[in-house]
């Protein structure tokens, strides 16, 4: 199966490439993706027809929430758009802060979009048929295993090695971005978990956003702050640019790092936001006290 989705290709061999001009077209050619195509199609139309049986067999007559599909269906747009489009390809073989982008556009972007656009009765429902992924559901999405995990898939495809195999085998990039896709998805569920109940409170919320953000550092400063270019691929590839491959590094690892806190600082004050006006609403205008001369 993972044969038939992302069939192996070698995107870029480990040879002294010779300055040439790079045709123009490098910045507009997208590629068909044909196994990436399937399988987003095949997700999209689970989607639908998970919401036309909650309606016909148990009378969910509000399965269908028309912001939520279109969330939804967005979401999975833009992966196979960061997947298909020039952004692939250049990241690919020439740039590595294009790469970074393109990994940013699936962990934040695309990701919350997924979420926005999945009810929970939709979780809840499979569950209901399948208890223990519901015991593994909630062991993964506690705030400790959820930040480790993402952070640990994302720092780990970062080392030199396995991050130019990805470059050079094309089955083992999509296994490297569908890792990003599920270990994001997990990362966001302790804020953004489609069954409320289970999200952190607003507090927690906080803290583990600010936590997040931390988490990000080492891989960060090893990629940003390191005097050589870590990735053969991007050292050997033409330039694009007027950067070097040093300087591009340098930019994508700057790139990683004010996206990641750029969303979070966003999601901090969403949550701070609903925090004040829940409380507002609990509490109620204050009554002013008469006042006595």
């Amino acid at each position: 199966m993972l044969y038939f989705l992302c069939p192996p290709a070698w995107a870029h061999e480990f040879e002294a490439i010779p300055s040439v001009d790079i045709p123009a077209e490098v910045w507009w050619t997208w590629r068909l993706e044909w196994g990436a195509l399937l399988f987003l199609v095949f997700i999209g139309w689970g989607y639908y027809r998970f919401i036309q049986f909650a309606r016909e067999q148990l009378g969910k007559k509000n399965a269908f929430d028309r912001k939520k599909a279109l969330a939804f269906f967005l979401g999975l747009a833009l992966i196979y758009t960061a997947i298909a489009s020039p952004i692939d390809s250049i990241g690919e073989q020439y740039l590595f802060s294009v790469h970074m982008f393109q990994h940013n556009l699936f962990m934040y972007p695309a990701v919350t979009l997924l979420l926005i656009g999945t009810p929970g009765w939709m979780l809840e429902l499979i569950f209901k048929q399948l208890p223990w992924l519901e015991r593994l559901f909630k062991r993964l999405v506690h705030p400790i295993p959820a930040c480790l995990i993402f952070n640990l898939v994302f720092g780990i495809w970062h080392i030199p090695f396995l991050y130019d195999w990805a470059l050079r085998d094309r089955m083992v990039h999509n296994l490297e971005h569908l890792s990003f896709i599920l270990g994001a998805l997990l990362m966001w569920m302790p804020v953004r978990n489609p069954i409320e109940k289970l999200r952190l409170s607003f507090g927690f919320q906080m803290m583990y956003l600010g936590a997040l953000t931390i988490a990000q550092m080492p891989v960060f400063a090893f990629v940003t702050f390191s005097r050589s270019v870590l990735y053969q691929t991007y050292e050997l590839a033409p330039r694009l640019t007027v950067l070097t491959a040093l300087g591009d590094q340098q930019l994508g690892g700057v790139l990683m790092k004010i996206t990641g806190m750029l969303v979070f600082s966003i999601a901090f004050i969403k949550i701070f936001m609903a925090w004040y006006q829940q409380d507002k609403e609990t509490i109620g205008p204050l009554k002013t006290q008469p006042r006595y001369n």
